[in-house]
């Protein structure tokens, strides 16, 4: 290469090139023809040429201009060869004086070269201006193919972040938008989900306006829950309260609560026992923090913690005279009498707070015996009770006596009478022990 540089041949040709296109530069800017060189007129088309409009952007928005045009340029070839150098030649329009309407505007053009002719086509362009509005909308969000999510889950409300997108265009523009829409497609879901969608704008056909938002796209959260039951809970006890005290009410709150997980799973589940409560040192209204357990194959259970609220209060009693004994499981064919007591009732006594046991009726109690598979012949026979929860029962003996028959024949009073003798002989017994002590 400075060998090159070093020949003087080579230098002088490079010096009369940048000469000649000097020479070239120069005419070319003010208009005039180099003599002696042959000058070709030509023409040449621009097709699709950016056409600007200036308007108050602050206040207006153009909602009809063409976006290009045509220019056709006649001059000398040389020129026209050399326009490809140059590109800050510009067709526009002005509009900025205009307030919102419709014009036919003429086509400017500027700083194409000198000794050019300049024809745009169409050199005059209809422009509707309109007041810029900025308005908000809210999205609403359109899911797709709900039926096709997995057997037994269900699609709670979904929500778009943010919940409105604006709107910039002309007042003729926003007057179209009749819906903004945020489209999920939720084919084989089954679980809750977030996932960035589009937002599109419709008009009253149904038909997508070309119209950009602000922000372009939401976040859209769809909940989906599995398949789900209320069931009641239950709360296992342990100990007895101190003497003196009566529970008015052990619960839980809430007092059910709801299960997730696949259906014949949850199907099975009536209600779920809490921990046990241990009452032996109770002697004030309390309440516990405690956590629903989670049953087998579940999924999970809301809420997962309750509040247990034992209430206390002291210890009242309650007497129910003759309270009636029912027999139950006799045999077809036989028939029974009552020993002891002959009449077949109790004197009832009833232990608890004094709002439960007051509110109590007699129908609310079962007192009985079960002599089902007793055969015929005298039975010490326990004593079983059926009561409200928080009351204690007691009768004043644990067993009664009765005889059984057939229905063929008669008891035997001697022996009913005898039973009874020895029951009053023992408690007298019993007293003049007591009394000796």
């Amino acid at each position: 290469m400075d060998k090159w540089f070093q020949n003087p041949w080579a230098i002088k040709g490079v010096s009369l090139l940048i000469a000649i296109m000097l020479f070239l530069i120069v005419n070319l800017e003010s208009g005039t023809q180099p003599t002696g060189l042959p000058i070709t007129n030509n023409s040449k088309v621009l097709g699709d040429v950016d056409l600007h409009v200036y308007y108050d952007e602050e206040s207006h928005v153009i909602t009809v201009a063409p976006e290009t045009v045509e220019v056709t340029l006649r001059g000398p070839q040389n020129v026209l060869t050399l326009l490809s150098l140059r590109s800050d030649y510009e067709v526009y329009i002005d509009v900025r004086d205009r307030e919102p309407g419709e014009y036919y505007v003429d086509v400017q053009h500027r700083n194409f070269p000198n000794g050019l002719t300049v024809n745009v086509r169409p050199s005059t362009v209809r422009v509707n201006i309109q007041e810029r509005q900025t308005v908000s909308f809210p999205v609403h969000i359109e899911l797709l193919n709900e039926g096709d999510i997995e057997p037994g889950y269900t699609i709670g409300n979904p929500t778009a972040n943010p919940s409105n997108v604006e709107i910039t265009a002309g007042t003729g523009v926003i007057d179209q938008i009749a819906a903004v829409r945020a489209y999920v497609d939720v084919v084989g879901r089954d679980a809750t989900f977030e996932e960035a969608a589009r937002v599109v704008v419709l008009d009253q056909n149904g038909n997508e306006l070309n119209i950009n938002t602000t922000p372009p796209a939401v976040d859209v959260t769809v909940p989906i829950t599995s398949p789900n039951k209320e069931v009641p809970l239950r709360i296992g006890r342990e100990g007895t309260l101190p003497e003196g005290f009566a529970i008015e009410s052990i619960t839980a709150e809430p007092s059910s609560v709801t299960i997730y997980g696949p259906i014949d799973v949850i199907n099975d589940i009536s209600f779920i026992e809490l921990m046990d409560v241990d009452l032996s040192d109770v002697t004030e209204d309390t309440e516990l923090e405690v956590t629903v357990p989670v049953p087998n194959n579940v999924e999970r259970v809301s809420p997962e913690n309750v509040t247990i609220r034992i209430d206390i209060s002291e210890e009242d009693t309650r007497v129910f005279s003759d309270f009636i004994i029912d027999v139950i499981g006799l045999e077809d064919g036989l028939d029974y009498q009552f020993i002891s007591p002959e009449d077949g009732t109790l004197n009832l006594n009833l232990m608890g707070s004094s709002n439960v046991i007051g509110r109590l009726e007699r129908s609310d109690l079962h007192l009985y015996i079960d002599i089902s598979d007793l055969s015929e012949g005298e039975h010490d026979v326990p004593i079983q009770f059926n009561s409200p929860q928080n009351v204690r029962m007691d009768a004043g003996r644990s067993h009664v006596q009765l005889v059984i028959f057939s229905n063929d024949e008669e008891v035997d009073n001697d022996i009913v009478e005898n039973e009874e003798s020895n029951e009053i002989e023992q408690e007298q017994l019993n007293e003049q022990n007591e009394d000796t002590s």
